[in-house]
Order: C-alpha cells, then sequence, then structure tokens
C-alpha cells in the first residue's frame, strides 16, 4: 500500500466516526427537518418582499401610480406576518414532531406541548398580549431549545408507559390524546417553574437569557470571516473531498446559526436599518456553494466544451445542467473529485477564494448584504446573486467568482483532461 492511500485510510478512519455521529444524531436531524419544514412558507414570504420591494426605481413608480404609494401594503402588513415572522413557531413544532417520529412515539402531541412550553416561556406585554417579534427570528434559538427539551421528556415519559391507557375500543385518535394528557400534565407545569426562575435572574425571562447569552455570541462566531472559513469552506470541502456529504454534515450543526442571522438580517431590512449580517443560508447556497459545493460550474463548462477525453466530455454534457442550479454531486462522484489528489486542489481552494472575495466585498460595503429573502438554493447565477441582496452588483460578483473559479480549475482540468485522454488511447489500442 502506497503512502497515499495509506494517508486517505488515515483520515477515513479517524473523521468516519464523527460524520456518523453528527449524521445520525437524531436532535440534529430534528432540528433541520424543523428549519425545513417552513421552507415553503418562507419561500412564499420572500417572494412576496421581492415584488412588493423589487430593488428598480422605475418597477416602484410604476405600480405606485397604478395602486397608489402604500401599493405594497399586502406584503409586510398581511403576507410577512403569517409566513416568515412566525418561523419560530413552525420551527418549534417541526423539531419536536419530528424527534418524536424518529424515537417511534406519538409526534403530533409533541409538537403540540413543544409549542405550548413555548408559549409559557414568553412574557407577555402590558395588554395580555405576545411581541410578534418572539415568533420571528427573536425566538428562532429558544423555539429550538424548548422543543429538544419538551419532546425529550415527552419522550422518556411515553417509553415509560407512564400514560392513561384507554380500552381497544376507544377510537386511535381519542386514545392518542388521552396518552399525551400525563406528559402534558408534567412537561407544562415544569416550564412555568422554568420561567418563574428566570423571572428571578437579571436576564428577567428564558429568551433574553438565549437571545443574550447564546444566540448573539454563536452568531457571532458563526458568522464571522474565520468562522465562515473553517466551517463552509474548510470542512464542508474536506468531507466532500473524502466522499462523505460534506454540506449535509456541516449545515446539521450550523444551520441553525446561519437561518437565525437570516432572519435579523430580513428584521433589519424591514425596519430599514442596517442589516448586521453577511453570512447567511442565502450568502452561503450563492456564493460558496455556487454552481454546487467547490465551485465547480465552470470545470463543468471546460468539460463539456474542451475536454478532448470523450468520457469527460460527455461527463462535463450529462452534468452542465444540473450544475448550472447548484446541484453537482455527478461531477464529485463522476470525474470523480472523491479521492482524486489532482482536482481536490482547485475543489478544496476555490471555496475558500471566494469566500474571502465576497466576504470583504460586503464588508467594505462595496456590495450590499443578503437582505434575508429566502431564495431556493438552485436559483442560477447571476440571477440568485440578484435576488437575495437587491445588488446588481452582487450578480456581478457571482460571476467575478465563476470566471475566477475557471482560472483556478483550468490547469488542473488540463491535467486531468491529458490523462484521461492518454487512457482512452491506450484503452482503444489494445
Amino acid at each position: 500500500m502506497n503512502k497515499s492511500n495509506k494517508f486517505i485510510n488515515l483520515i477515513e478512519e479517524k473523521t468516519m466516526p464523527i460524520v456518523e455521529l453528527i449524521s445520525n444524531n437524531k436532535i440534529l436531524l430534528a432540528i433541520r427537518d424543523g428549519l425545513v419544514l417552513s421552507m415553503p412558507l418562507m419561500i412564499v414570504g420572500s417572494i412576496a418582499i421581492v415584488i412588493g420591494d423589487f430593488p428598480v426605481p422605475a418597477f416602484q413608480a410604476f405600480m405606485a401610480s397604478i395602486f397608489g404609494e402604500s401599493w405594497n401594503w399586502w406584503n409586510w402588513e398581511i403576507i410577512h406576518p403569517a409566513t416568515i415572522g412566525i418561523v419560530a413557531l413552525f420551527t418549534t413544532f417541526g423539531i419536536a414532531y419530528s424527534l418524536a417520529r424518529s424515537n417511534d412515539v406519538e409526534p403530533l402531541p409533541a409538537g403540540m406541548i413543544a409549542v405550548s412550553s413555548f408559549f409559557i416561556l414568553l412574557v407577555q406585554l402590558e395588554n395580555g398580549g405576545f411581541s410578534a417579534d418572539d415568533f420571528g427570528a427573536r425566538g428562532l434559538f429558544m423555539g429550538i431549545i424548548t422543543s429538544i427539551i419538551s419532546t425529550l421528556i415527552y419522550i422518556k415519559i411515553i417509553k415509560k408507559k407512564f400514560i392513561i391507557k384507554m380500552p381497544d375500543s376507544v377510537p386511535p385518535s381519542i386514545s392518542r390524546s388521552f396518552a399525551a394528557l400525563i406528559p402534558a400534565a408534567i412537561i407544562i407545569p415544569l416550564f412555568v417553574i422554568i420561567r418563574v426562575l428566570f423571572s428571578m435572574t437579571p436576564y428577567e425571562s428564558a429568551t433574553n437569557f438565549i437571545l443574550n447569552v447564546l444566540q448573539i455570541p454563536l452568531l457571532g462566531v458563526g458568522t464571522s470571516f474565520i468562522g465562515t472559513e473553517i466551517t463552509a469552506g474548510f470542512f464542508n470541502t474536506f468531507f466532500w473531498i473524502f466522499g462523505i456529504h460534506g454540506t449535509l454534515i456541516v449545515q446539521s450543526v450550523m444551520q441553525p446559526i446561519w437561518e437565525a442571522a437570516k432572519y435579523a438580517n430580513l428584521a433589519a431590512f424591514q425596519a430599514g436599518t442596517e442589516l448586521p449580517y453577511i453570512v447567511t443560508t442565502e450568502y452561503l447556497d450563492h456564493f460558496v456553494f455556487l454552481g454546487g459545493a467547490g465551485i465547480t460550474l465552470p470545470l463543468c463548462i471546460m468539460l463539456a466544451f474542451k475536454a478532448r477525453s470523450k468520457q469527460l466530455r460527455d461527463l462535463g454534457k450529462l452534468a452542465l445542467v444540473p450544475s448550472i442550479f447548484n446541484v453537482n454531486e455527478p461531477i464529485i462522484y463522476g470525474l470523480p473529485i472523491v479521492m482524486n489528489p489532482i482536482m481536490a486542489i482547485p475543489f478544496f481552494i476555490t471555496p475558500m477564494i471566494s469566500i474571502a472575495i465576497s466576504y470583504a466585498a460586503m464588508a467594505l460595503n462595496i456590495v450590499s448584504n443578503p437582505t434575508g429573502v429566502a431564495v431556493p438554493f438552485t436559483t442560477p447565477a447571476p440571477i440568485g446573486g440578484f435576488l437575495i441582496t437587491g445588488d446588481i452588483k452582487a450578480a456581478i460578483l457571482q460571476i467575478v467568482i465563476l470566471l475566477l473559479a475557471g482560472l483556478i480549475y483550468w490547469p488542473f482540468f488540463k491535467i486531468w483532461d491529458r490523462k484521461s485522454a492518454k487512457e482512452e488511447e491506450m484503452t482503444k489500442g489494445t
């Protein structure tokens, strides 16, 4: 066994237990599912924002001339509060449901109890209502933590059979309701006690504690330049090179942070204040994973139109359309980039450089930060860059990054193409 294979085996031996631990962790998977649950409504809400606040003065003037100055009232006053504005509620229910289901217990009561527990921890306003901010970005981390705690307790009680068992003649829907009665009777008072305990601290509420002690510091680290280079740049690419779906692994841990940053930006965009974060889910999808992990779209174009090797040319044509829509598994596994010491070099370098350039452009206010609008990761460049920022310069930046990625991939593509073409010629000669 040569040194290269020994090194690869060593890396696989050391990393696979960590990967399996993360990818099989029921809590991390439940957090992912809970956040994904809200995506359809997030996209609908974001489309409304794009239409209502489309960043072209001529369009705004035209619509105002027809429908009046406040023509887009339906966006922020109706659709936004009913979609993006209650993301914490969707997430709370979704995490509880997914976590209960993965542990083979009835999931619907778990979601119901988690939402109830979430409301118990919220501090009412003077008129008895709740702040709408607590249902959005501000309450996201509290919703995540509340749903995990309440559901783990719920699972424990159900598994211990500490429930009211109804006769078989009772309809299943009624039996399930009574089975959740004792868990609810335990969990709800427990969260009342938690609320009272937090009210006795300087933070006064669980929301303030989580916001100041957990959410804001984690956002600061997870959305910093170094934090992004390490997570989205290094680890994401590192796992892919060894055949592991790096994006899923990294997002399992980081997605709550990047999603919270997105909603914080959206709240600032609505208020007309400075957008606080550069790194959000959409920033990563449209600048770091542009054309897929490793920014392989330029490589795909080279394969399709410049390769001497027929096999590589066919692969490039096959993978070109998916790559335009930021899906590049055909290239990663078909070229392959996995376990390929030649192509792994540009695959590793390119996203790191893209982060450096795009982060610097936004930090220096050359390009606008993402507004928090949810745009599907399959939206091709340069449309995606424009939609997530409302800034035409972001679209231009995407094109610049793709051109630079092409320059980085070119010499390595030539090496691999020469090698592949030579192997094909040798095969024909035998």
